[in-house]
């Protein structure tokens, strides 16, 4: 069996298109979203990390909480970061925050090459999502 680095993805700063260019629709609802956002004691100016981005849910939840909110969101699937990158065109915009393609278990790189060395708080939504088993690719 490969090791775990053996099957890793590459990190990429930029989230890819879905296939055929499409944008897919967000079909993921946040679960544990008031609860999530209470554990994390979102502070003015703080900087997250989402380990687990998905479709942006949570990721936008706490751009929203307060002002001046930084956020680096993580996830190896591609189709997830294009949903990801739409939800929160407006932060990416801004410079509020950054999308990379990795897994979490590179989130040490990751944070690093993207200037999160310092963070008030990481979310690690772990789990199946339903946006997973409705296309089991």
């Amino acid at each position: 069996m490969p090791s775990s680095s053996a099957r890793r993805k590459p990190m990429t700063t930029e989230p890819e298109n879905s296939p055929a260019g499409e944008t897919p629709k967000a079909p993921h609802i946040p679960v544990l979203l008031k609860e999530t956002l209470e554990g994390l004691r979102i502070v003015p100016g703080g900087t997250y990390i989402d380990a687990t981005v998905g479709a942006g849910g949570h990721s936008h939840a706490i751009l929203s909480q307060v002002e001046g909110t930084r956020l680096l969101g993580l996830d190896t699937d591609p189709t997830a970061l294009s949903l990801a990158g739409e939800r929160l065109r407006s932060f990416i915009e801004n410079g509020q925050a950054r999308l990379v393609r990795a897994n979490f278990e590179q989130i040490d790189q990751a944070a690093n090459a993207e200037g999160f060395s310092r963070v008030d708080g990481v979310l690690f939504d772990l789990g199946v999502s339903s946006m997973q088993l409705d296309t089991p690719e």
